[in-house]
């Protein structure tokens, strides 16, 4: 016969598990739920002044707590102790104990608080949501979410070499008075710093703009600016800036994801001009040229042969002067280019580049060249390092996916401790 080598513990204390407590009494209420009765297992803790361990009881009291839900709603009253300090020259007299699950002058276990902070972090779910879940008020989570983000660890001490800054729009513009009367704009913008290396986000800063970005750089120790390698960014010349100023020996690397947007946008701008010219009104279904306006988006490689069939349909039904195929061509080259594995290959590809510009000859085309030609010192150091704000398979979250959870929220304070907790969270999975 097998005997079981755990803790001997009641029935009721085993299925309820609030580690440091036992259930003395629990009762079903007229209304529905029930309401269970615990107290603490050991009586014996220090004075909060003199640290003199007593364990003689003065008197006994009941509070009201928050806990998780068991089977349905659960009223969880603790039986809570009131110690005498057994040191004469302390001026406290009596004291209650606390315990990791309950803290001092906490109204929720720290076992509901993890639940929460697990719901809002982990599962990305909205602060509003949890609460209703678990029968808590909104600030309790946001405050859960706000106090985990003030124990994460200083940026000063963690050991960066590389960088990824990218803007995010996280709500719309918005107009008030101030003091004066004078009505002011709400920045919409915010900027977020990540370690490139892992994904984790470093710091949120308001705004988009050079000062914003480099009052945050300024602001870390000059060790830690010194460490910095390369910083990923998109095409923004205030980012760029920002980083020529506080960190003038980190390297610069250009997101290729923005790169190819852009390029994108000449398509698309080309298109939109070639069917005003020759028609005097938008696009409409009955052109190729519209109905297939996403398949010119995508990438050539990644078309089936239905769709790349598709595609040499519209060039020779709908595309007469060959504009439309010259700025495709334009397109692809420079996603062929944003591909190339070493950085002698990718001049070369440049050299082709060029010559598809020269073919194309188009206000647009030349446009992008000229954005290429700013860039180009950015594009070597990306092909080189392969540093990116864009999701990698060596960091499996990237600053865009990682933005997201705090999409929609409209206070700063909130936002940013969302976003810095669920960075931290997936690093350290």
């Amino acid at each position: 016969m097998f005997e079981p080598t755990g803790s001997r513990r009641d029935a009721a204390s085993v299925i309820f598990n609030l580690p440091g407590y036992r259930v003395v009494d629990a009762v079903d209420l007229p209304l529905g739920g029930r309401r269970v009765k615990v107290e603490p297992v050991d009586l014996g803790d220090g004075c909060p002044t003199c640290v003199v361990v007593s364990s003689r009881v003065h008197a006994w009291a009941e509070q009201r707590v928050r806990d998780v839900p068991h089977a349905g709603r659960v009223v969880v009253m603790v039986r809570k102790p009131r110690l005498v300090c057994v040191e004469p020259a302390c001026p406290r007299r009596t004291f209650t104990p606390a315990t990791p699950q309950l803290p001092a002058r906490a109204r929720c276990t720290t076992r509901l608080r993890t639940a929460v902070l697990g719901a809002v972090i982990d599962s990305g779910r909205a602060v509003a949501e949890v609460a209703a879940d678990y029968k808590v008020a909104w600030w309790t989570v946001q405050a859960t979410v706000n106090a985990a983000a003030v124990l994460l660890a200083n940026v000063d001490e963690l050991h960066v070499r590389r960088l990824g800054i990218d803007e995010h729009r996280y709500r719309h513009v918005r107009w008030y008075r101030d003091d004066h009367g004078r009505w002011r704009r709400v920045e919409p913008w915010m900027s977020t710093i990540v370690n490139a290396d892992c994904g984790q986000v470093l710091g949120v800063v308001d705004g988009r703009d050079s000062a914003a970005v480099g009052g945050w750089l300024t602001a870390r120790s000059p060790a830690w600016r010194d460490r910095i390698e390369v910083v990923a960014i998109d095409p923004s010349a205030a980012f760029r800036k920002a980083i020529t100023d506080a960190l003038p020996n980190a390297q610069v690397s250009v997101d290729a994801f923005h790169l190819v947007q852009l390029a994108n946008l000449m398509v698309t701008r080309v298109r939109q001009r070639l069917i005003r010219d020759r028609e005097q009104r938008r696009g409409r279904t009955l052109d190729p040229a519209w109905a297939n306006r996403m398949l010119l988006l995508r990438g050539y490689d990644t078309l089936s042969a239905r769709a790349r069939a598709r595609l040499d349909k519209v060039f020779a039904v709908d595309d007469p002067t060959h504009e439309l195929s010259a700025a495709w061509g334009v397109k692809e080259q420079l996603r062929r280019l944003l591909k190339m594995p070493t950085v002698d290959q990718a001049r070369h590809q440049k050299m082709i580049l060029g010559c598809y510009m020269l073919a194309a000859d188009m206000d647009e085309t030349w446009r992008l060249w000229n954005t290429v030609q700013a860039w180009w010192p950015a594009i070597e150091v990306l092909i080189s390092t392969g540093v990116t704000n864009a999701r990698t398979e060596a960091a499996n979250t990237g600053i865009k996916q990682i933005k997201r959870t705090g999409r929609g929220y409209r206070n700063s304070a909130h936002y940013q401790a969302r976003i810095l907790l669920t960075s931290a969270a997936r690093r350290a999975a």
